[in-house]
């Protein structure tokens, strides 16, 4: 999803994702209305661009935390998993406040990962990521993809899009 700040972007993946009401006409993701059927929520996940971490929890309570909300069986050993996923693991223990934009980022995306959704919806997922830490995501990403995941990613940067994307 390519367009530039302030195109509506951000709005189109939190209507997607039930945050929103459209102003007009419809959204349906998986063949249903994402306000309506919150069975949804199950199936599908939003890393927002905005900073919302808990700078006080650590990298593993803020995934746990995620995993205890989706009510995940062994949610300790899912966020663990994830935290892996994402290249955390070194870090999990510290607190998401002393993170860089990009591992808070990645912690970000642990946390939609913890319930295995069929779709994720990735805003801005590269910001505050430098070129060396843009490489683990994007490989993460095009492997979701490969795996079957259909993701979303929002962008306003188009070689960021062209590296991300397969079409």
């Amino acid at each position: 999803l390519l367009g530039p700040n302030g195109a509506g972007k951000t709005t189109l993946l939190r209507v997607m994702a039930g945050l929103l009401r459209p102003s007009q006409g419809e959204v349906r993701i998986l063949g249903v209305d994402p306000r309506q059927d919150t069975e949804i929520y199950r199936k599908i996940s939003l890393v927002p661009e905005a900073e919302s971490v808990y700078d006080r929890l650590t990298g593993r309570q803020f995934v746990e935390l995620a995993a205890r909300l989706a009510r995940i069986d062994h949610p300790v050993d899912r966020a663990g998993a994830v935290l892996d996923t994402v290249g955390l693991t070194d870090a999990a223990d510290r607190a998401l406040g002393g993170f860089s934009k990009g591992m808070r980022q990645r912690a970000k995306v642990a946390a939609a990962l913890v319930s295995d959704p069929e779709i994720l919806l990735l805003d801005e997922p590269l910001n505050g990521a430098d070129p060396v830490q843009r490489a683990q995501p994007i490989a993460l990403f095009k492997r979701l993809g490969v795996e079957g995941k259909t993701l979303l990613v929002s962008s306003h940067v188009l070689a960021e899009v062209e590296r991300v994307s397969d079409r």
